[in-house]
């Protein structure tokens, strides 16, 4: 009875290779998942064109309030003129010169000035939401890429492990055999056993180098140390409903959205401007000489007040209001499509938190009682009262377990990123260090 108030052998072995790993992948220089996800989203090339495009935004917003400041322009001119009075029947031919500074200001055009900035500052902003949403996708990225890496060396090292055990087993197969005890079939039998296992050791390394390629594609290089396994708890809603409620308002792709809805309306308004009358200051200063046939300087200044007003432009200001509300209401519908996709993607990586967390706890229910079958049937094969295939068997259930306990852990915490991203918290909740473009103004009202 004494034995029952142990640990399982099983859970020591685990335990043990999990302290090995431990200890082998902690050191001062050991890559950690954040600051792997800063590296890979601050080297990333598409997360740095959406930088530049926000940088190109913000110069159109410069562009858009400038219209507020007046223009000044300065203007020379030097040639032959050749004038014809007709009531002398002269003619005049003078080296003509003229000079003059003038400035223009704005006062009035159909609000066109202020729905260009709104428009500007909308479309600025949709870029700043749009290189969050790419981090956080970067992020996501380099975290399946982190886990399925640790996971893919995992499998490696079950494989590995798995052929050694089939090569004992022959061995103690062969020397029964050259012993008198067994016979050739277990020994072939054996041997068909040890041939799967070195065929599927290699089909692990495959996956082991696709994985590696995957993290050099995210990250932009190999990892140059070994990966910590993250341990990190998070905390979720308790419910789906909760967390799609807070993705409608946090994600960024969403908030991207609703900005370029804020940037159509802007521009529809700015399509009415033509409707409206123009007033300008108008101030010039000239200073001409020889001009119109007469010698000598001549000086003029003007300081006008100009109203210009277009009576008919062809029903081209009426087919632009057109075409920026029909792009209000495209807008409007990527919005809407957009918030479907995130919501979907919320649902399945909801769902698969919860089912595969409850599936964890029978595989390794599954895992405990194979372990404690194997040990058994081990200690009856040395005693000639279990078939090798019976052994062989179970050895190979249980690896099959422990394979399906590895691939299972990394889905069910990939699905916890998933869950962070879909609700548009990964960056904030893993506290990720990169500066990106921050948005003050809200658009959730679109």
């Amino acid at each position: 009875m004494k034995r029952h108030h142990q640990k399982p052998i099983w859970i020591k072995k685990i335990i043990t290779v999990a302290l090995l790993q431990a200890t082998l992948s902690t050191p001062s220089f050991a890559m950690e998942l954040v600051p792997t996800i800063e590296d890979a989203i601050i080297h990333n090339p598409e997360f740095r064109e959406q930088l530049k495009i926000h940088q190109g935004a913000k110069a159109e917003l410069d562009s858009a309030e400038g219209s507020w400041l007046p223009t000044v322009d300065i203007a020379a001119g030097v040639g032959l003129e050749e004038t014809k009075k007709e009531s002398t029947g002269k003619s005049t031919s003078l080296t003509r010169k003229e000079s003059s500074i003038s400035l223009k200001e704005n006062l009035f055009e159909g609000f066109k000035t202020e729905n260009e900035i709104d428009r500007q500052q909308a479309k600025m902003d949709a870029a700043a939401y749009s290189a969050e949403a790419k981090a956080s996708q970067v992020a996501l990225d380099m975290t399946e890429a982190y886990i399925n890496l640790l996971k893919q060396q995992e499998l490696l090292r079950l494989e590995s492990e798995s052929k050694k055990t089939h090569e004992r087993i022959l061995d103690q197969i062969m020397q029964r055999s050259e012993a008198g005890i067994g016979n050739q079939v277990e020994v072939d039998q054996a041997k068909a056993r040890l041939a799967l296992s070195n065929s599927n050791e290699r089909a692990a390394h495959n996956n082991y180098n696709d994985a590696l390629s995957r993290f050099q594609r995210v990250l932009g290089r190999m990892p140059d140390n070994d990966l910590i396994k993250p341990d990190m708890q998070f905390q979720f809603p308790e419910t789906l409903q909760e967390a799609t409620e807070i993705a409608l308002l946090k994600h960024p792709t969403l908030r991207s959205a609703n900005a370029d809805i804020a940037e159509a309306q802007a521009q529809h308004r700015s399509a009415k401007s033509p409707y409206y009358p123009r007033v300008d200051i108008e101030i010039e200063k000239r200073w001409d000489e020889d001009i119109n046939g007469i010698e000598g300087t001549d000086e003029n200044l003007q300081a006008m007040l100009r109203l210009r007003y277009n009576l008919y432009n062809g029903g081209k200001d009426s087919a632009n209001r057109d075409r920026t509300a029909a792009a209000v209401q495209q807008s409007a519908e990527i919005r809407n499509n957009t918030r479907r996709q995130t919501i979907e993607n919320l649902r399945y990586a909801w769902d698969a938190r919860k089912y595969v967390g409850e599936q964890l706890v029978y595989i390794k229910q599954h895992i405990k009682l194979t372990y404690e079958t194997l040990a058994g049937y081990r200690k009856q094969f040395s005693l000639g009262r279990r078939s090798l295939l019976d052994l062989l068997n179970t050895e190979d259930e249980y690896n099959s377990a422990l394979r399906t306990l590895v691939e299972s852990e990394s889905e069910h915490m990939i699905a916890e990123y998933r869950i962070l991203d879909g609700m548009g918290t990964l960056l904030d909740t893993l506290q990720v260090n990169v500066k990106y473009a921050q948005v003050e103004e809200d658009y959730s009202n679109q």
